[in-house]
């Protein structure tokens, strides 16, 4: 797949490597060119995140709307820019054509709040206990005589202890791993893309990365710089061009 072949619209994730560490951000293409796309803008707090520290490898995934394979830019370059009415956008550049990747393997933040769900006609609920959530996909924990079939949809409500944000999701089934004597684990695909559950993604992965400096050295040193660096860029204008 090359970079002009992809559509307006389409959902896209920046991943970023740091050190022994890995965030993920959910975005979508606004434009495509001949030789660059344009990103809606990552924020936080606010503020438009900056790619440009060092050390920072940047990859791009996108997930094919129609097939729904995931497809990776390896090592894209970044850079974020405003054009002529204000707007502003990450503009990606990618050197290589991207290559068909498993998407389970892409970056998930752990929960492990308790909650409780419902699938079938009669609604009847069991406790289960959520395991991980991304853009596209959650799974949890419950007891082994809860049998959901694949395909089927449940209903999965619960809160996040260290936000208290409260969650109500409908996903499908689409695995199930059977973890020991009494517990399984349900893999779902969320039925949509929700930009509620994407900044929780991002903000989850950003409390993960600033608890790793407190026990990594190597870690310490990588993020600090990208703090430094980024407060040194809020105080610049993104690039400026005409399109």
């Amino acid at each position: 797949m090359q970079l002009n072949e992809l559509k307006q619209g389409t959902s896209a994730q920046i991943v970023v490597h740091v050190a022994s560490h890995v965030l993920e951000f959910a975005t979508k293409v606004e434009m495509v060119y001949d030789d660059c796309i344009y990103l809606s803008p990552i924020t936080q707090e606010d503020k438009v995140v900056g790619f440009s520290a060092k050390g920072l490898i940047v990859h791009l995934v996108i997930t094919d709307p129609e097939s729904e394979r995931a497809y990776q830019f390896t090592n894209v370059r970044i850079r974020t820019i405003k054009n002529d009415k204000g707007e502003i956008y990450h503009e990606i550049v990618a050197p290589t054509e991207a290559k068909q990747i498993n998407r389970r393997g892409a970056c998930r933040v752990w929960l492990g709040d308790d909650g409780v769900g419902s699938c079938g006609h009669d609604g009847k609920l069991f406790y289960v206990t959520i395991k991980d959530i991304s853009v596209s996909g959650i799974s949890f924990y419950c007891t082994k005589d809860i049998i959901i079939p694949d395909g089927s949809i449940v209903c999965l409500e619960f809160d996040d202890d260290s936000t208290g944000m409260h969650f109500s999701l409908a996903a499908i089934i689409v695995r199930s791993v059977e973890m020991d004597e009494t517990k399984i684990m349900y893999g779902c695909k969320l039925n949509q893309e929700s930009n509620v559950i994407s900044k929780f993604v991002n903000d989850k992965q950003r409390e993960k990365l600033r608890a790793s400096r407190q026990s990594n050295i190597l870690g310490r040193k990588f993020t600090k710089e990208i703090e430094r660096e980024q407060e040194e860029e809020e105080d610049d204008e993104p690039v400026k061009i005409r399109f």
